[in-house]
């Protein structure tokens, strides 16, 4: 199985020897990738939509890997084995990925690891599963299809995280790839654009815009 750049990159955030629940796990690529090179205590791919899961389950059987994969039809994680250690979320817009698993979040303290991809408010992911218990203990972007995703994974634990960490990623801003100037010059002209057409009235959601512009102009000299 070949993955795409951005599912490379969330197979390479998930340990050996891990129990995983793929959800959203769509045609169950990257399960079927972690089920032939990885060594996997267990896999578990689901997906809240029956086609999606018919098209994985096909796949699956394809790949001869019945006995490696459970496929699961579930809109989250409230069918959650007890044995699952980690959590696995690629392609699903933040919110979404934050309601997820603030609808069940007392299954959320089962959780070691967590790997992430969200396609869009990835400030709002960081915050909210730091809040939830979690510390950001990899990150990465990943060019795939002209597009910058971040992934990341986080660990058990606290940290404290300023608001500059929360909007560029603490790691990602050390690190200060080319990858990371050419997200961070998009993020900013797009936020510059929104200021101009915000209507005056909205002055709190006027003054959070300048002050991420500001930091992305810092950031960026």
């Amino acid at each position: 199985m070949k993955l795409n750049n951005r599912l490379a990159q969330v197979a390479s955030f998930i340990e050996e020897d891990a129990s995983v629940i793929d959800v959203g796990c769509d045609h169950a690529f990257l399960d079927i990738y972690l089920a032939q090179n990885k060594k996997m205590k267990k896999i578990i791919a689901s997906d809240n939509k029956e086609g999606p899961l018919a098209k994985a389950k096909e796949n699956v059987r394809k790949a001869h890997l019945e006995k490696e994969i459970t496929l699961l039809l579930s809109s989250g994680i409230e069918k959650l084995d007890p044995t699952i250690d980690t959590l696995v979320i690629s392609g699903m817009g933040g919110l979404n990925m934050v309601g997820i698993c603030k609808y069940e979040s007392k299954k959320m303290k089962q959780f070691s690891t967590l790997v992430l991809s969200p396609n869009n408010e990835v400030e709002f992911v960081r915050r909210e599963f730091v809040k939830m218990g979690f510390h950001i203990d990899q990150e990465a972007l990943v060019l795939d299809k002209d597009i910058i995703y971040p992934v990341l994974r986080f660990k058990r634990g606290r940290k404290f995280y300023r608001k500059k960490e929360y909007l560029l990623g603490p790691l990602l801003m050390k690190e200060m790839s080319p990858l990371f100037k050419e997200w961070n010059a998009k993020e900013l002209k797009q936020k510059e654009l929104l200021l101009t057409i915000l209507p005056k009235s909205y002055m709190k959601r006027r003054r959070e815009i300048k002050k991420e512009i500001k930091i992305r102009k810092e950031i960026g000299k």
